[in-house]
């Protein structure tokens, strides 16, 4: 009796094995990089990979013996989940009639330059009706797949299919380490495989911002200095002025073009902060023109990063005299500079995706907050030090300011409008609105004191 519920028992675990592969089995059709990529990474988050493919002899030399190759025939047959990572122009050759059922995923993206009324996934669903079509993981390289330090935490977005179909997928993106972004149905797959042709979309308000502040101080800096010096001196233009053009130039306008975007980064928080002390609520949405602002300051400061330290590796071959002793205003100048460059480094590093994961929450904020605003002040250092003398020099060249006279008050500026900020009285309110109170509206119905909104 006991040696027959000991059979019965075995047999039940065995099946319920067989139905725990089942719902973990995950069939890769093809043999590319893809496949390549996304089978150890299956295998990682235990699941079990199958390799169905025309040619499963030569697949077999490559592939871990922890993942089974067979034909076409044979892995389909095994699950319902089939991930077909073969270039959608062979398409046309899968054989339908194994396809009815499954649950298909589409990771092809389409050639650089090719054109499609329809997305390639809306064209592998017309040629399998029967089937759930997913768009999934076309946005990710067979490179990254293979770095799980790479993928892990990455947005995936998921559209098509039903609503169970894109729902299995999901959990099989989440169980990768990755996280699902659910965005409807087949048709927004046109908008997945635009994705990896898109070139810097997150940059293009900080490029556009940088190139006009670099062409504003270029220019400054030519009419003070080419146009303007052979305006009011008598005689023959001095032609040799005009050989600093692409080293002294180009050095000055990266000086003051990475100050200015420094500031750019922590002068729209301080707008924000200001509306929602007016507003008295942080839930009122900000202007479009501040939102974008807010949303560009990462690259606005890692640009900043890279024109300042261009500056500072051709002012060491312009600016530097080794054989002449430096004053005292220089020396700080100096120091300041050094510093500035130090901790901006520490600022771009850290803002980085694959740094910031790995720094909690207090620890980000600490850097880039207190971090972030000593760098304003060395920056206002080194300017001031840098034209401690000629700041109140009556202005030339028909009155154009000079890049000091115009960068020192504006980082003054800034310092003054952020001083109250941090006022107790002013910071504890501030924080009071920021974790969900809200200023009581005369106009409204009730007579309520200041809420807190769950």
């Amino acid at each position: 009796m006991e040696l027959t519920e000991q059979l019965v028992e075995a047999g039940q675990d065995h099946d319920d094995q067989d139905n725990e592969w089942g719902d973990r089995r995950v069939i890769l059709v093809g043999s590319g990089d893809m496949t390549r990529a996304l089978a150890p990474s299956l295998l990682r988050a235990h699941y079990r990979p199958v390799v169905a493919t025309r040619k499963p002899n030569r697949a077999r030399t490559w592939m871990s013996q922890e993942v089974e190759v067979c034909t076409l025939e044979e892995g389909l047959a095994q699950g319902d989940l089939v991930v077909v990572a073969i270039p959608a122009i062979h398409h046309h050759t899968l054989p339908k009639h194994l396809f009815t059922n499954k649950i298909i995923v589409d990771i092809s993206n389409r050639y650089p330059g090719e054109t499609q009324k329809v997305s390639l996934a809306e064209a592998l669903q017309e040629m399998l009706p029967e089937a759930q079509v997913v768009k999934a993981f076309n946005t990710l390289s067979a490179y990254v797949l293979e770095r799980e330090e790479l993928y892990c935490g990455r947005e995936v977005p998921v559209c098509g299919g039903t609503t169970f179909a894109r729902a299995r997928v999901m959990a099989l993106v989440r169980d990768m380490g990755m996280v699902p972004v659910d965005k409807g149905g087949l048709k927004n797959a046109r908008t997945l495989e635009e994705i990896p042709f898109q070139f810097f979309p997150e940059w293009k308000v900080a490029f556009i911002v940088t190139g006009i502040i670099f062409a504003f101080f270029w220019t400054i800096k030519f009419f003070r200095s080419q146009i303007c010096y052979n305006l009011q001196k008598d005689g023959d233009w001095d032609w040799g002025v005009f050989e600093k053009l692409p080293l002294s130039n180009t050095q000055n306008a990266l000086a003051f073009t990475g100050c200015l975007l420094l500031l750019l980064c922590y002068i729209p928080g301080m707008i924000a902060a200001y509306l929602q002390l007016w507003r008295g609520t942080k839930y009122s949405r900000f202007p479009g023109w501040l939102d974008t602002w807010l949303k560009s300051r990462k690259q606005l400061g890692l640009l900043s990063l890279l024109t300042g330290c261009t500056h500072g590796c051709l002012a060491i071959f312009l600016n530097i005299n080794w054989h002449q002793a430096i004053s005292w205003t220089q020396s700080i100048y100096i120091t300041c500079g050094v510093l500035l460059a130090a901790v901006m480094t520490i600022l771009g590093v850290t803002s980085l995706p694959s740094v910031s994961v790995k720094l909690t929450w207090r620890e980000f904020s600490v850097v880039q907050r207190y971090l972030g605003w000593i760098s304003v002040i060395l920056l206002t250092s080194h300017l001031t030090f840098l034209s401690i003398l000629g700041l109140m020099r009556p202005l030339s060249c028909y009155f154009l300011l000079s890049g000091p006279q115009i960068m020192v008050p504006v980082c003054f500026l800034t310092l003054m409008f952020k001083i109250p900020l941090v006022l107790p009285c002013i910071d504890s309110r501030l924080t009071k609105i920021r974790r969900g109170y809200e200023r009581h509206n005369p106009t409204d119905s009730d007579n309520q004191m200041p809420k807190l909104i769950p």
